[in-house]
């Protein structure tokens, strides 16, 4: 198995894949981000552009099988057409909540959804947009935060990978199995950029306090911050 994303989700997958003994070719990270000291004895390939590593992926991956998660990069052609099998665990619920898993949640929040959730799926030329194979539901509380949804999709999504990792490939489940009610959209920096619209919504407060991840985010921080003052 290759694996391709960012940050804690991509490390810690990493981590229980070796602990568990699942072989792990390589694991592809963005350019410039620090391999954690415990992953030495892994192969690790920093990118820009995880499409420009396409050659050394269907070289290198032994079982025909990519996992991406935390994933800051979109896989285009040369990486779909290598007949490889790739699969997405995505921090949202699909296809209610394709795109950006920060953007998603805010949304969710200012939705009034009383349950959001997580989803492993096929990846196809589309952004979060092929066939399901799991899905992990996250119940909502009416005082719940950005910060507190964003931990709870983060866990939610290490725990599909764990609880998959020996069927990551499997065969999809049927599309009619649905963790929201709201109907299929798309939640990205455009949609986030227009958050100043909702500033008089009874539930800004709550879509936006970012509380101790902050720093983790400070492009959102900021921007939620010019209409909270």
């Amino acid at each position: 198995m290759i694996l391709v994303g960012s940050g804690a989700l991509l490390w810690r997958a990493a981590g229980h894949a070796a602990s568990v003994g699942t072989p792990v070719d390589v694991v592809i990270h963005p350019e410039g981000e620090a391999v954690p000291t415990w992953a030495s004895d892994l192969e690790c390939a920093g990118t820009g552009d995880v499409n420009e590593l396409a050659d050394g992926i269907d070289e290198f991956c032994t079982d025909g099988l990519v996992c991406s998660t935390g994933n800051p990069f979109i896989f285009r052609e040369p990486i779909l057409e290598l007949g490889v099998t790739i699969v997405n665990i995505h921090g949202g619920p699909l296809p209610q909540y394709r795109g950006l898993p920060i953007a998603a949640a805010v949304f969710a929040i200012l939705n009034g959804e009383n349950e959001f959730g997580v989803t492993l799926h096929r990846v196809d030329a589309g952004i979060d947009t092929g066939d399901v194979i799991d899905r992990r539901a996250i119940a909502l509380a009416e005082s719940v935060t950005l910060e507190e949804l964003s931990m709870e999709v983060t866990q939610a999504c290490h725990d599909i990978f764990v609880d998959n990792i020996d069927s990551l490939d499997r065969s999809p489940v049927p599309t009619s199995v649905n963790h929201s009610c709201a109907p299929a959209g798309y939640y990205g920096m455009k949609q986030l950029a227009d958050i100043g619209k909702y500033r008089d919504h009874p539930n800004f407060v709550r879509a936006t306090e970012l509380g101790v991840l902050e720093d983790h985010y400070p492009a959102y921080r900021d921007l939620f911050a010019s209409y909270r003052a």
